[in-house]
Formats: structure tokens, C-alpha cells, sequence
């Protein structure tokens, strides 16, 4: 990969030199602008030609024309007055028309400048760039970025018409686009792909809280992709575009403090943007955010005991467990811009970025358990820490009249890992788990000796959301023995190195063909075990000594505010002090196993261990073909085909275990394919206002980086086989989308549609029985299904009523809307054989999803309500249990509120607030009435000043 990365390095710059040489005959440039900033999508025409052109990201535009003479230009945007320049062309040379300015269509003065609210101009960029764009694409602006409390990428998407997000601790983490599972979704950083590396290293989804939102300049979403993408795309590609170098000076800062009201802390923002034009030919652009602040989350888990082969007593409540959680997190993140002028025909810049996020969590736990009789409090913490780096050098190039050249040169690496506790060394850190133990018995049980909830035992005392354990007994310090310690050990990282070049040739001023090649190499590091260590009292180890709880360093338990007081604080009897985490960090030292007399009883040569570490290599090389048809002057055809030449390397370990003996052996796998991806689009401009948009494409998503780990785990005591698959075929899906949409004449748009995707390949887990030297084994194994289809419309509108009278012109709505059915054959299992095929919806698939938001803007103020809907969805498959053991994720709506007010033309204050109305998530198991899982995370808030100092 690293030679094939040199020849194109090499080839890109011969190319270049000999693009220098080259000059259009004829060619105008310029910069489009408003008073915020660049314009992107702008329409540039040459009034009585055919010559049409529109501006990138940075506002640039270029035509080359076979004119002279004098000429019109015409610049249109959305939201804007029309611009009409008068051009004299001579024959040969290069007109620079220089900073071009738009002025908005309605605004009010303020102090000499002209004020167009907040809101207002991330409406109109979002718009525009949309109605331009020749594919189904959905946008953010940067100034909407940030308008809301949404203070990562995965809370700014989630505004977007088809978006819903998974959060932890009550901040987004991870998006959904049309009710595809988070891996089927890809997500880019200047047009390529992320790597992933988190705590859950299972998929490829990326943990979007990693990125603060004020880094990122624009949000474009494609939901039908083109030939130039990436093309394991099945929900959508969502790519975070950072701020490019500036022409201009651009100075910028924002400062805030905020309030957590579940761990009644503070919390702490502040980000600049700086620009500047260091000579004629070379601008730059740095952005940097830093945001401390705190998260928690009070709830309670039930386990129930499903795989009881008695259908009455599988219902019953094996576990019940009250968890609370506490953490400082701290995102940082820098990016830097620089672009280098040549020459009219040929630039080049660099994009750089850096972000760090660091969640140190502290959670305390009881566990009542009664069908081992015993109460157990667990105490864990841990400093999750992610970094992320991301490098691009790229270029531009117009080599004549007809043909330009973009390439890139790109890498990445993010990687994870646990680091705690601090006083050992860092290559043996962790995530340390402490565990007391205490015999128990339980009252308020059924005849049967079982507890139930309400819809499962009619005689109960128990609501559905306040589950008490009944302990006959208290949960005494002075009986609560140690009885293990375990330190979870996670390392992976990603590393990614890519370089493409696209070619684009005019043939005529309505046919544009372009080519291009993509070579990705991606490397996957993966170290993941547990080790556990045991009292030697606990093992019956003689003259050994029993540690109590009451014999160390504890503290209240983290329950500021109270304890699920939503619930009206019904566990209070049931909470005692728990161990600090400093002592925690003590039994990890050589000193602390001795003096509390520990034994290792799982190391690093337990069989999951073994097989936990792998390493997979994965070599993409794609090219692409396709043609941009402007049929006439309202229909436009985009056509093409990709195709995506993989080889995949996985290295492994293959762990047996006998009795007390784990032997391993090294094992390989190769797989490789080609995934064709046609693709047609078809835009009709029935009139300025209206366009009607048709696609049919194909897409997929590789299979998980775990289901591909070739490692393979034989329990020879359990009789059970373990494996991964790297023969996994990648989930194919052939898509169709038919999307109207109705720009409205002052910043609004009516929009509906219809979409269709056909799967086929759908990865899960099977289980099945082999024979293995005349035993018998059940076996657990990624494969792939048959088929699988999704079926959704949408329907979506922003308006503002300038019609109505006084303040309720200055009113406005964003409105959207997404129903998604899904549906999926999975085969159903008794004993590891298949006995049923049960038809239900894809996991994590929400059929419902809104957005609505209620905003106010009149020049100084603006104020926005916010709300976000998801349906429920099925969460978890238990497909041994059957469907009536399913996990799902009961609906949810949560309500977010901000204003601000500008105090001069260049200061604002805002206020933001998060979840007003405290939602909690509810999961709840088989059906509505029987809870699973209940978590309150309260609101949070923040206030502050932003300046637009130039």
C-alpha cells in the first residue's frame, strides 16, 4: 500500500507540473460572500449562454469560457438579492471579479450594519446547498451548529430529517439514518472515512462525541450516495467538513459556564476561530474548543431468567440492580487550514485536526440477586481516553479549457484505551471492578419462590417502574465480604492511509464525465482481555483472612440530588457508603494483592483472553466512472458505477480449554471480493421554486471488525465453540428514492418523499450444532441471512410567517418527519438448533421519527424550543429466549431550549438548556408494562458571550 501510495504521490505531482504550464484561454474566478461568510452553492450564470458555474465550501468560483467581449454575470442565492456585474473578456487571460458581497433579502439596521438574526443565514446556506446539489443530500451550516445546544456531532445531526441518535449519560454518541443500525452509516471528515476506535470496539460506527461541534464548518448528509463516494454507505454518509483557510481576517471566540443538575456540578466551554491572508497566495484558518463539564445518570436494571426452560419462570427477576454514574468529561479539539495559491489554475492546502475526549467515570452498584440469595455492591472506575488525529494534503488543478484534477493524500489513527488505575504501570492499566459480597434472603416472593414483576405475578405490590428488592435483611458493611476484583484491559486503535485523485473532462457546456481511483489501506489493532483476581478466603484457602467492607476507606454513596428521586427516592434503605476510589486503585498493586491476599484466578492466558487480541489488515482499492447530463436547462442525470476491490487479513488465535489447560495456536484468514455499486440520479427544476429528485443506487457495509476476528474459543467444559468469520460477505442493499421538494420565497422549504431499500446478506449470530473429534458442540459464529427490506417516506417543512401580522411575522417553524417498517427473518433456536423463523423489524430501528422546532428572530433576539422524537425500536435479539425476551427501546421525547440576544453587531449572549422536561430511556423487555431498564439524566445547561470580533 505504501508503494502504491508513492506512485500516485508521484504521478499527482508530475501531473501538477504539467498543469502549471496550462491556462484556459478565457477564465473568470471570484469569491462569493455574505457579511458571515463565504456562500457555498451559489449559481453562477453568464446571462445569454449556456455557461453556468457554482461556488465550493469556501465561497471560490472558476469558469473557463470560449468568450470575449462584453458580457453579464448573474450571481443567485437563496434568501438573496440577485448580483449583476457587467464583464469585458479579452480573448485570453484570467478576470479575477475578486470578494463578490450579497446582500439579504429582508433584514434591519443595526448601528450601520445590516442584521439578518442568528438563525437566518444557517437556514439560507442549508437551503441553498441542498436545492444546488445534483444527489439527495441534507445540510448544516456552521452558525446552525452550535444555535442549539448541541455541543457534539452527533446532537448537531440529529436535527436532520431521518437522524436519531444513541446517548450516554444523557450526551449523543452515535447516529442512525433511516432506521439503519449505527455501522451501516458512514462517517467522513472532509470526504473520508473515520476510523474507530472506542470502549465498544465491536463495530464501525464512530463515536461522534469525540468531536465538539464548533470544529466543524458544514454537515452534509447524503442519503443516495454518487459514484465519487465511498460506497459502504447503506443508511447515509454523513461527512463533517471542518473551516477551510480564509481570504479575509476572521476572528471569533465564544466563552461559557454551564450547570449539571444530576451530579450538581459546573461545566466549562470555550472555542476561537482565527483567519487570516498571510500574503496574496497564502491564507489559513485555526479553530480550537475545550469543554469540562459533567455527565451523570441514575437507573435501575433487571435480569431476568430467560433461558429457564419453564415458560412462567423464565419471566422472573433473576437480578435487580440499582446503578448510579458520575463523570467528568473533557473534549478537546484543534484544527488547523492552510491554502496555497500557485497560480489562477492550481492550489493546494493541508487540513489538519486533533481531538481528544477523556470520560473519567465513576459508577457504584447493587446488585440484588435473588436466585443466588445475596446482595453484592460493585464499585468501578475508569479514564476512558480516545484520541483522534486526522491529515490531508490536497490539490486542485485546471489543466485547460476541459479538464481539472482533484487529489488527496490522507491518514488518520484513533485509538482507545483504559487508563486506570495510575499507580501501576501504563501498559497493564485498566478498568478496575471491585465486588462485595453478602448472603441474603428476599421477601414479598410468589409461591414458586420467585419474584415477578406486576404483569407477570397479578398478587404483586410493585409498579411498573418502581421495582423494590425486599431484602429480609440490611445490607450490613460489617458482612459485606470481598470477593473479587477484575481489571478489564481494552486497547485498540485504527490507522488509515488513503490517497485518490479524481479527473474531471468537459465535453460540452451540458456533459461533464468524471473518474476517479481511491486506495484505502486500514490497520485494526485489537488487545481486549479480563483478569480476575480472588480472596484466598474465598477459594478455602486455610488461615486466610476475610476483608470486610467496614474495614476501609469508604464514602457516601454518589447520589447527589438523591437516588432516582423521579421515583420519588425509593431505594434510600438500601444505599450505603461504598469504597473510594482511591482504594480501590490499592488492590492493584503488587503490595495491595499481598496484603489483602489475592489470587489470580483469570490472566492473560484465559482462552477469551487469548482470543480477545487480533490484528486485521484491510487494503480497499476502488475506482469510479460517471457522467453529470445537464438534459436541458430543468433536467439534470448523474450517472455512473464503483466498484470497491477488497482484500481483508485477519491474524488471531485459536484458545482450547481442557480442564484446567488452555492451549493456542496462531490461525489467518484471507478473504477478498468486489462490490459493483451502479448509480443513477435524476433532478427535475420544474420552476425556481420546485424540483423533484429520483434515484436508484447501490450501497453496503462491511461486516464488524469482531465478526471478522478469526480467533476461535473451545470450552471443552461447557462444550461450546466460539468464532468469528472473516468469509463474511458484506450487507448489499439496492436503494430507490423519489424526494419533492418546494422552496418557499423567504427562507422555507415543503419537502416529501419515498424511499426503498432491498438487503440481502444481513449478518448475525447463529448458533448450531457440530460434531468435533465425536463430540458434540454448540457453536456460535456470525453468518449471513438471506434477505431483509426497508421501506420509509418523509416529510418535512420550514417556514416562516412574514405574512402575519406584528411579532408573529417574526415566527417560524422546522418541521420533519420519517416513518420507517423494516423487516427481517431470524431464525429461532432450542438447544442450538433452528426451529422457527420469526419475522420482526431491523435492531435498532425506530418507525417513527420527529423533529420540531418553534424559533422567534427579530435582529438582536432569537429563541428557539426544540424537540426530538424517537418511536420505540427492538434493541437487543435473544433468539434462544425468543421474541418475547427482546430488549426494546421504549419512545422518547426530549426538549431542548436556547436564545441569545446581540448585544452589539459583534457580541452576543446566549442561553442554552438541555432535556428540560428530564425524559428518562426506558427499555423494556418483550412487552411495554415489564421494565427492563429505567435512566434519568436530568437537564443541563449552559450561559455565555460569543464575539465576532472581525
Amino acid at each position: 500500500m505504501k508503494k502504491m501510495m508513492y506512485k500516485v504521490s508521484c504521478s499527482i505531482l508530475l501531473i501538477l507540473l504539467a498543469a502549471w504550464q496550462l491556462q484556459a484561454q478565457t477564465r473568470i474566478t471570484g469569491r462569493v460572500e455574505d457579511n458571515t461568510g463565504p456562500l457555498q452553492g451559489a449559481t453562477i450564470k453568464i446571462i445569454g449562454t449556456s455557461y453556468v458555474g457554482t461556488t465550493g465550501y469556501d465561497g471560490q468560483f472558476s469558469m473557463a469560457l470560449d468568450l470575449k467581449g462584453k458580457h453579464q454575470l448573474t450571481i443567485h442565492y437563496l434568501g438573496f438579492q440577485e448580483l449583476l456585474l457587467p464583464l469585458e473578456l479579452a480573448e485570453k487571460g484570467t478576470l479575477n471579479l475578486g470578494v463578490l458581497k450579497l446582500t439579504a433579502s429582508t433584514g434591519q439596521q443595526l448601528e450601520g450594519v445590516l442584521v439578518t438574526g442568528a438563525y437566518r443565514p444557517s437556514q439560507v446556506r442549508a437551503l441553498q446547498m441542498k436545492k444546488s446539489s445534483a444527489n439527495l443530500v441534507e445540510t448544516l451550516a456552521a452558525d446552525a451548529i452550535g444555535k442549539l445546544p448541541d455541543r457534539n456531532a452527533a446532537e448537531a445531526v440529529q436535527r436532520i430529517q431521518g437522524v436519531s441518535i444513541e446517548r450516554d449519560l444523557g450526551e449523543g454518541r452515535s447516529v442512525s439514518v433511516r432506521g439503519t443500525p449505527i455501522q451501516w452509516s458512514s462517517s467522513t471528515l472532509n470526504g473520508n472515512r473515520l476510523p474507530s476506535a472506542s470502549a465498544d470496539n465491536v463495530n464501525r460506527g464512530l463515536q461522534m462525541d469525540i468531536f465538539p461541534s464548533e470544529i466543524i464548518q458544514f454537515v452534509k448528509m447524503a442519503k443516495a450516495l454518487t459514484p465519487d463516494m465511498d460506497g459502504d454507505a447503506i443508511g447515509g454518509s454523513i461527512d463533517f467538513i471542518t473551516r477551510a483557510a480564509t481570504a479575509r481576517e476572521t476572528f471569533s471566540a465564544t466563552v461559557s459556564g454551564g450547570y449539571v443538575d444530576q451530579s450538581q456540578k459546573l461545566s466549562y466551554n470555550g472555542s476561537f476561530v482565527y483567519g487570516n491572508k498571510l500574503s496574496d497566495k497564502l491564507s489559513f484558518m485555526a479553530t480550537g474548543v475545550l469543554w469540562d463539564r459533567s455527565s451523570a445518570a441514575d437507573n435501575y436494571v433487571t435480569i431476568f431468567d430467560f433461558n429457564n426452560p419453564d415458560r412462567k419462570q423464565s419471566f422472573a427477576m433473576d437480578q435487580f440492580q440499582l446503578r448510579d454514574y458520575v463523570a467528568r468529561r473533557r473534549t478537546m479539539g484543534y484544527t488547523g487550514a492552510m491554502e496555497y495559491k500557485i497560480n489562477e489554475s492550481n492550489t493546494i492546502a493541508v487540513k489538519g485536526l486533533y481531538s481528544q475526549y477523556l470520560d473519567q467515570q465513576t459508577v457504584r452498584e447493587s446488585y440484588f440477586s435473588f436466585k443466588q440469595k445475596n446482595v453484592s455492591l460493585q464499585a468501578r472506575h475508569a479514564d476512558y481516553l480516545t484520541d483522534m488525529y486526522n491529515l490531508q494534503v490536497l490539490g486542485h488543478s485546471k489543466l485547460g479549457q476541459q479538464w481539472n484534477l482533484d487529489w488527496s493524500l490522507h491518514t488518520a489513527r484513533s485509538s482507545f484505551n483504559y487508563n486506570s488505575p495510575k499507580n501501576i504501570k501504563k501498559d497493564d492499566r485498566g478498568y478496575p471492578i471491585i465486588n462485595f459480597m453478602q448472603p441474603m434472603e428476599y421477601s414479598h416472593l410468589a409461591p414458586d419462590g420467585k419474584r415477578y414483576q406486576k404483569v407477570d405475578w397479578p398478587e404483586g405490590d410493585l409498579s411498573n417502574e418502581t421495582i423494590l428488592p425486599h431484602p429480609a435483611s440490611k445490607v450490613d458493611p460489617s458482612k459485606l465480604r470481598l470477593n473479587q476484583i477484575i481489571l478489564v484491559q481494552n486497547r485498540n486503535s485504527e490507522v488509515d492511509y488513503a490517497a485518490k485523485f479524481d479527473l474531471g473532462y468537459k465535453v460540452s457546456d451540458k456533459l461533464q464525465l468524471k473518474a476517479g481511483f481511491k486506495g484505502l489501506n486500514k490497520e485494526k489493532d485489537v488487545r481486549a482481555g479480563v483478569l480476575v483476581w480472588m480472596p484466598k478466603s474465598s477459594l478455602g484457602v486455610a488461615d486466610s483472612k476475610t476483608t470486610l467492607l467496614q474495614s476501609l476507606q469508604t464514602e457516601p454513596f454518589p447520589a447527589n440530588g438523591g437516588f432516582l428521586s423521579e421515583l420519588g427516592n425509593p431505594y434510600a434503605n438500601v444505599l450505603i457508603d461504598q469504597v473510594k476510589n482511591t482504594q480501590i486503585d490499592a488492590f492493584y498493586t503488587e503490595e495491595g494483592i499481598k496484603n489483602y491476599q489475592l489470587q489470580q484466578v483469570q490472566g492473560a492466558n484465559a482462552a477469551s483472553n487469548i482470543a480477545g487480541i487480533y490484528l486485521g489488515k484491510e487494503n480497499v482499492y476502488a475506482g469510479y466512472i460517471m457522467a453529470n447530463w445537464q438534459v436541458s436547462d430543468a433536467f439534470l442525470v448523474l450517472a455512473g458505477v464503483r466498484n470497491e476491490y477488497n482484500h481483508v487479513r485477519f491474524q488471531g488465535k485459536k484458545a482450547v480449554t481442557e480442564k484446567d489447560k488452555v492451549s493456542q495456536e496462531d490461525v489467518e484468514s484471507v478473504h477478498r471480493y468486489h462490490v459493483p455499486l451502479p448509480m443513477l440520479h435524476a433532478k427535475w427544476n420544474i420552476n425556481e421554486q420546485a424540483v423533484l429528485r429520483g434515484s436508484l443506487t447501490r450501497s453496503f457495509a462491511r461486516a464488524d471488525f469482531n465478526s471478522l476476528n478469526p480467533g476461535i474459543i473451545i470450552n471443552e467444559l461447557t462444550n461450546t465453540i466460539t468464532e468469528g468469520n472473516t468469509a463474511l460477505k458484506p450487507t448489499l442493499s439496492n436503494n430507490a428514492d423519489l424526494m419533492f421538494e418546494y422552496y418557499l420565497s423567504d427562507v422555507g422549504l415543503i419537502s416529501a418523499g419515498t424511499f426503498y431499500k432491498q438487503l440481502s446478506n444481513i449478518i448475525y449470530d447463529n448458533q448450531s450444532i457440530v460434531n468435533l473429534n465425536n463430540k458434540t458442540y454448540v457453536k456460535n459464529t456470525p453468518e449471513n441471512l438471506d434477505k431483509a427490506s426497508l421501506l420509509g417516506f418523509e416529510l418535512g417543512l420550514s417556514k416562516r410567517f412574514t405574512e402575519l401580522p406584528s411579532f408573529l411575522s417574526k415566527l417560524g417553524v422546522e418541521l420533519n418527519y420519517s416513518f420507517v417498517d423494516s423487516k427481517i427473518d431470524l431464525p429461532q433456536f432450542e438447544k442450538g438448533k433452528q426451529v422457527s423463523v420469526l419475522t420482526t423489524t431491523l435492531p435498532k430501528q425506530a418507525k417513527h421519527i420527529f423533529n420540531s422546532i418553534l424559533f422567534y428572530e427579530d435582529g438582536k433576539v432569537m429563541a428557539r424550543i426544540a424537540g426530538n422524537y424517537k418511536g420505540n425500536y427492538l434493541n437487543v435479539i435473544r433468539s434462544q429466549a425468543g421474541a418475547d425476551h427482546y430488549q426494546w427501546f421504549d419512545k422518547n421525547f426530549t426538549l431542548d431550549f436556547s436564545a441569545s440576544y446581540a448585544v452589539t453587531p459583534k457580541a452576543r449572549l446566549f442561553m442554552e438548556l438541555n432535556n428540560i422536561t428530564n425524559e428518562p430511556n426506558r427499555f423494556y423487555h418483550g412487552m411495554r408494562e415489564r421494565m427492563e431498564t429505567i435512566s434519568y439524566v436530568s437537564f443541563r445547561g449552559q450561559l455565555g458571550v460569543s464575539f465576532q470580533i472581525k
